[in-house]
């Protein structure tokens, strides 16, 4: 849901709603093979009347034959092929950066200003008899994919054309799927194509009447994995909320802003599983105008189907080359698309015996053991055309017509999955901005971490965050959306509580002075806003330059010393950016 690698992932689309998630199994006959779904991720589009959910599957399982996917939609679904590369684009645009600049506080430090940092803080159906068995309304394929529509019948009729068809089942499943049965789901299930290969598995569009997105987690719970990530992002006109789970504001103190990439999922764990959240709740990653998702990774120029109509198949790689979707060499072939690797398996087989890099690499040294009569060049072009060609520019056009993408993510583990999110579109919210900077001031008297938002957060001269008392909360917010739009409604409002405990925490510091904190713990500050974490300080000046977490600060020793003079290194400006690895496991169009 995340979106690191989306593993073993189904997509569920619950009947009233857009629902996005579902049930992978693996092959009735070897039960050892378990799929690892261990994240969720989901690009929605509704234009009003359809809405499209694009997803990316990731098996963990070894052999193609053993994998199957079952996914409920709302009514006889359109399948098309996904595009990697736009889920790809769409998350790594959008997730959350946190960081911080180092800055000289102590007078006559010797720096020069530096500037201030992240100057721009928002670029980042029908009833049918149920003993009579599922109807197969239609059976086609999809890109790498094989794939049936069932409607009517029951858990038990499905159940038996499951098995019936190579399809593996769960004991939890005949449950869920009559809870989706009696919603008036229709099932698409699907398997890979003779020939397709695990590696060849890639993202599908699921297109149906619907608008409201939901991300129907009851079918997901059969594989998933304790505190999975589920990442959801919607293009539209305007910001989307969760509708039936709670809306979540993390506590900015909570974070490890010098080890934010390790500290953020259990800031967002714990914050989700707050009283108030109950552990049904989202955090809005980003929220803004879509042109910060950049389209050139979805560019087609150079990409011509028809150079394959007639080309003999010992020189489709040369093609391949010529386009820019291959570069081979007598030790195989490194492909500059994620689908090239299918359509060669699908139409080029690799004989038995032969190391697949060695064939593709040289395909004129092995004509004798490739089927020359059977190569079809028009299929190719065609399939290329389906696979590679139309998934981009339809992602192009989904950029340039949707203005607004919202990002949300939370952490779920199996036993709370007992409810379907739904969200919908919101007029009138404000943004949420995707990158977050702070500011580590080294005082003459330590070290003071300014927060966006004006909090400062005292921490010694070296790289250990304040470890805070249980009573600090996770979640500085927990509200609700009603359906139909309108203003959160605030049910959790931690903020006081915040202050208080920040405020006795600086005042045992060494910086309580400069903290404004007298030592009963009053905050004696004006306090501030987002600004005052970042540029440069009013005391000294601020500078940046690339470095890791676990670089260390001039000698690592800590404090600035109340000399002049200027220092032998540069102050560091330290980033982590969150996210992509979670979609990780990931996914698809409208």
């Amino acid at each position: 849901m995340g979106l690191s690698a989306l593993l073993g992932s189904g997509v569920l689309l619950a009947p009233h709603e857009a629902e996005a998630c579902g049930g992978t199994f693996c092959d009735a006959f070897t039960p050892d093979m378990p799929v690892d779904q261990t994240a969720e991720g989901i690009l929605f589009v509704s234009d009003g009347d359809f809405v499209e959910a694009h997803v990316q599957i990731q098996y963990d399982g070894g052999d193609a034959q053993q994998f199957a996917w079952m996914v409920p939609v709302p009514a006889i679904p359109e399948i098309e092929v996904g595009s990697w590369r736009l889920l790809q684009t769409v998350l790594r645009n959008t997730q959350p950066v946190y960081a911080f600049e180092y800055n000289w506080a102590c007078e006559d430090s010797g720096w020069d200003d530096g500037g201030g940092f992240i100057q721009d803080p928002d670029g980042g159906g029908a009833s049918l008899d149920p003993e009579v068995g599922p109807n197969v309304v239609a059976q086609d394929t999809a890109g790498a994919f094989e794939y049936a529509i069932l409607q009517g019948g029951s858990a038990e009729t499905i159940n038996t054309w499951l098995v019936a068809n190579g399809y593996a089942t769960d004991d939890q499943a005949p449950e869920i799927l009559d809870t989706y049965l009696a919603e008036g789901s229709v099932f698409v299930a699907f398997k890979l194509r003779n020939g397709a290969q695990v590696q060849d598995i890639h993202p599908v569009v699921i297109r149906y009447p619907g608008r409201e997105a939901c991300i129907p987690l009851r079918l997901t719970r059969i594989a998933a994995k304790e505190d999975m990530d589920i990442t959801a992002v919607f293009l539209g006109e305007s910001r989307v909320v969760p509708t039936n789970f709670r809306h979540v504001e993390l506590n900015p103190v909570r974070l490890n802003w010098l080890d934010p990439t390790t500290s953020y999922p259990e800031l967002v764990t714990m914050a989700v599983d707050a009283p108030g959240a109950d552990g049904r709740a989202f955090v809005t990653e980003y929220a803004g105008s879509s042109s910060v998702i950049d389209p050139e990774p979805l560019s087609t120029d150079g990409y011509d189907s028809s150079a394959f109509l007639d080309v003999p198949v010992i020189d489709v790689l040369e093609v391949l080359q010529d386009q820019g979707l291959a570069d081979c060499d007598s030790e195989g072939c490194v492909y500059r698309h994620e689908l090239v690797p299918s359509l060669l398996h699908e139409f080029i087989p690799v004989p038995p015996g032969i190391p697949e890099g060695d064939f593709y690499g040289c395909l004129s040294c092995y004509a004798q053991l490739i089927d020359l009569p059977s190569w079809d060049g028009a299929s190719f072009a065609a399939a290329f055309d389906e696979r590679i060609v139309a998934p981009l520019q339809h992602g192009q056009e989904l950029l340039s017509t949707w203005p607004y993408a919202t990002r949300l993510f939370t952490r779920m583990s199996p036993h709370e999955m007992i409810g379907d999110p739904t969200f919908e579109e919101v007029e009138g919210l404000p943004d949420v901005a995707s990158r977050h900077g702070a500011r580590r001031d080294e005082q003459c008297c330590g070290a003071i971490m300014r927060l966006p938002g004006g909090r400062g957060v005292t921490i010694d001269s070296g790289w250990q965050w304040p470890t805070f008392p249980a009573q600090m909360p996770w979640a500085e917010r927990i509200e609700e959306f009603a359906p139909g739009g309108g203003a959160p409604v605030v049910l959790v409002d931690n903020g006081a509580q915040i202050d208080e405990l920040l405020d006795a925490w600086n005042a045992a510091g060494p910086c309580a002075e400069e903290m404004g904190v007298d030592d009963d713990g009053t905050d004696t500050s004006a306090g501030g806003s987002d600004d005052d974490a970042t540029g440069s300080a009013e005391t000294g000046t601020s500078g940046m330059s690339g470095g890791q977490a676990s670089a260390g600060l001039g000698d690592g020793g800590g404090g600035c010393g109340c000399t002049g003079g200027s220092r032998s290194s540069t102050p560091w400006l330290l980033l982590s950016m969150l996210g992509l690895g979670r979609l990780v496991r990931r996914r698809r169009r409208l």
